[in-house]
């Protein structure tokens, strides 16, 4: 399997799979995806931004997601607390899988390989994600691969101002210890 970077020549196939994943969530009764959030629009400057990647094998893309850098607006307030201050984070977006390849592990294996690319850039000191509090599946991946429950976020913009989701961390190889929170002594 292959972690590539997505070309708008792949909009359609990750298009059907973000519809994969948005009858998934409705099949289970969770209000995520169920708006229009994630528009076309967004996935297409997703590509354009260089932000997505696709995993691939034999030519067919089998899961994708969103890998964005800088400083995420919806990650700015948290009722928690982050595992690093003022470091440089990916913020982890809009992960979903082909429903022709579900339950083969591929959300761990996307999350693996980036984790093998992310660890190779130096500057990179860890990656955040969030999920909706009712998608346990997504909960029980993001934790799987080695994420840190943090806390709650609100997630602004994109016509999502006001949902809440869960906030996780991992921080990679190259955390720099002044970027970490300390515990506070008991």
């Amino acid at each position: 399997m292959l972690l590539r970077q997505a070309t708008m020549a792949d909009l359609s196939a990750i298009k059907a799979i973000i519809q994969d994943g948005r009858d998934q969530l409705a099949a289970q009764n969770i209000d995520q995806w169920q708006g229009t959030y994630p528009e076309t629009t967004v996935l297409a400057d997703d590509i354009r931004q260089g932000w997505t990647v696709v995993l691939e094998e034999n030519d067919e893309i089998l899961g994708t997601t969103a890998i964005i850098p800088g400083i995420d607006p919806s990650y700015q307030t948290i009722s928690g607390q982050w595992l690093t201050h003022d470091a440089n984070y990916l913020a982890i977006h809009r992960v979903a899988v082909s429903a022709h390849h579900r339950g083969h592990g591929l959300a761990g294996k996307l999350f693996q390989q980036l984790f093998e690319l992310v660890d190779q850039v130096s500057e990179i000191e860890s990656i955040r994600v969030d999920t909706h509090p009712q998608n346990q599946a997504m909960q029980h991946i993001i934790q799987k691969n080695g994420f840190t429950p943090t806390g709650e976020i609100e997630l602004v913009g994109m016509s999502l101002d006001g949902v809440k989701d869960l906030a996780y961390e991992r921080v990679t190889t190259h955390v720099r210890p002044e970027h970490l929170f300390q515990p506070t002594p008991a």
